[in-house]
């Protein structure tokens, strides 16, 4: 089983209060907009304040959690516009087996305005193996049809469910 991950990069252009939705189409080929894909609603700067200096993200994340012993400036920081965090926000999709799956990212404001940006779509194909069952064994042997019956447990995201 395999998820899609999404790197959302979190710039200082985007509110305090700004959030992203992931949506799919769960294999159909048409992307279901009235139902995002767990999470659901994901928020840029989840420590922000809001208001002010914070309205934006120039002074959240690592800025104030943190001190590098070799300057402030080192890293990402320089890599961009000044003082823009270097983190970003990760989005998965749920588990797939099997499949070409196509997704897309919109962005709200703190109200739930939608952007009116087209989201971008992204295709992916997944080709991965379900997991193996757990617990099996043998129950029993009919010789004269040739028939071997086995036992086994289905394992589901973690847990042990019977088969």
């Amino acid at each position: 089983m395999q998820r899609v991950r999404f790197v959302v990069p979190r710039l200082a252009t985007y509110a305090s209060d700004a959030a992203v939705e992931l949506y799919g189409d769960l294999g159909s080929g048409a992307i279901d907009f009235d139902h995002p894909l767990p999470p659901g609603r994901v928020r840029l700067w989840p420590v922000a304040a809001g208001g002010g200096h914070l309205a934006v993200g120039h002074l959240v994340a690592r800025h104030l959690d943190a001190v590098d012993i070799d300057g402030h400036l080192a890293g990402g920081h320089l890599g961009a516009n000044h003082l823009d965090p270097v983190e970003a926000v990760v989005v998965e999709s749920p588990r797939y087996v099997f499949g070409r799956f196509r997704h897309a990212l919109r962005m709200f404001d703190g109200v739930g305005n939608v952007s009116t940006d087209t989201p971008v779509v992204f295709s992916h194909t997944v080709n991965s193996a379900p997991r193996a069952p757990g617990d099996l064994h043998r129950v029993g042997y009919d010789a004269e049809s040739g028939v071997m019956t086995f036992s086994f447990a289905r394992v589901r995201f973690g847990a042990v469910a019977g088969a």
